[in-house]
């Protein structure tokens, strides 16, 4: 059996934290996260019952090591106007837009997810897309962008464009 002393397990400690503490990235991660609310009127409705939804964003920023990870959580809370899943947005143009951005000017990666289906269900809800990394040198400052598009049926327009507040922003770290 063999049997080291308390001095000679400590100089390995020591060892080992001198190497993996030599100008590498922190084995744990920082997240940076903004949350914005807004209220949205349907124009498709107009009848006796309150028909505004309300959708919170809360867009985040996360480097763990070299890679930097942007996603986003979107929860909505439905209007008393709707009482049955059906039919009230388009599921071409209803979709959630995480954008990875350099601050200063500069698309990253942008990435969609469709809606419709979650907030046609007729269920107040919460949902987190899948996120997407990117690996930018540290000279480059980098932040997460939520758009919300919401394209009402029977209302005669397009889809609506919803800007959320952009997770504050952390470096990049890639070599």
């Amino acid at each position: 059996m063999l049997r080291t002393t308390l001095a000679g397990r400590l100089s390995v400690v020591l060892a080992a934290v001198a190497v993996t503490g030599a100008g590498l990235e922190p084995a744990y991660a920082v997240e940076r996260c903004a949350v914005s609310s807004k209220t949205v009127d349907n124009p498709a409705y107009s009848g006796p019952w309150p028909d505004n939804w309300d959708f919170t964003v809360k867009a985040c920023v996360t480097k763990s090591g070299p890679s930097v990870r942007h996603w986003t959580t979107i929860s909505w809370d439905l209007p008393a106007s709707v009482t049955s899943a059906g039919s009230i947005f388009h599921a071409s143009g209803t979709n959630v837009e995480v954008t990875a951005m350099i601050e200063g000017g500069g698309l990253a990666v942008t990435k969609r997810t469709d809606l419709a289906e979650r907030l046609n269900r007729a269920k107040d809800g919460s949902f987190t897309p899948a996120s997407h990394t990117t690996r930018w040198p540290s000279r480059y400052r980098l932040y997460t962008d939520v758009i919300l598009f919401l394209d009402w049926k029977n209302d005669g327009k397009g889809p609506q464009m919803l800007h959320f507040s952009p997770s504050p922003s952390i470096p990049g770290s890639a070599r």
